[in-house]
């Protein structure tokens, strides 16, 4: 018997708790979503830890599945939060805070503008930041159909780690069209910021 449990958008370590729970039911494969790298690492070496296989982990647009085997008669241990949390660890280099798609306050066509030319200088600068992160109207840079998503693209294949806000995205009914980045949440982000060397736009 095979089930499937979603748990995008949960914090750490909520993700592993679903798990834990979802395998003491009568199952033989379990199919666990996930929408970040953490939650997938997390769930997948609980899983092992308690002596069930992972038969594979499959990319799904932003999210992943991690198939879990069911098996083994280990004892199951307390799980703790701080084992299981899902900080993310710190990048060596600068990250940029985008809470808004556009730059300052005052005439929103030109703070747009001005955010796209940022974007794009990104790419041409010598220091470029390791990590940028997108919060409340910042998300819609991220979408379909955003003109600034090529060069976010861009910053992505040359390494450039970006995690979004998935309470946002959900708020402006955009995460399906999700097109860059990493989808993150408010502990994760929170975590990033309090220790790292960060630029606020």
């Amino acid at each position: 018997m095979k089930k499937t449990i979603d748990t995008s958008g949960q914090a750490c370590p909520k993700p592993v708790l679903m798990t834990k729970d979802a395998l003491v039911e009568n199952i033989d494969e379990l199919v666990v979503v996930v929408d970040n790298p953490a939650a997938k690492e997390n769930v997948s070496r609980f899983a092992t830890k308690q002596g069930h296989t992972i038969k594979n982990i499959k990319d799904v647009g932003t999210k992943f599945e991690i198939t879990i085997l069911k098996g083994g008669n280990k004892e199951e241990t307390e799980i703790s939060a701080e084992e299981f949390n899902c900080a993310v660890l710190p990048s060596k280099g600068k990250t940029i805070f985008l809470s808004k798609n556009k730059v300052g306050e005052g005439d929103d066509e030109l703070g747009q503008n001005l955010m796209k030319a940022f974007i794009y200088s990104l790419i041409e600068v010598k220091n470029t930041p390791s990590t940028i992160v997108f919060m409340n109207s910042a998300v819609r840079l991220c979408v379909e159909g955003a003109e600034a998503l090529p060069n976010l693209q861009k910053l992505a294949e040359s390494g450039v780690e970006m995690l979004v806000c998935g309470t946002c995205l959900n708020f402006f009914g955009i995460a399906e069209k999700l097109r860059v980045g990493n989808v993150s949440n408010m502990y994760d982000i929170a975590t990033l910021l309090t220790s790292e060397n960060t630029l606020t736009i």
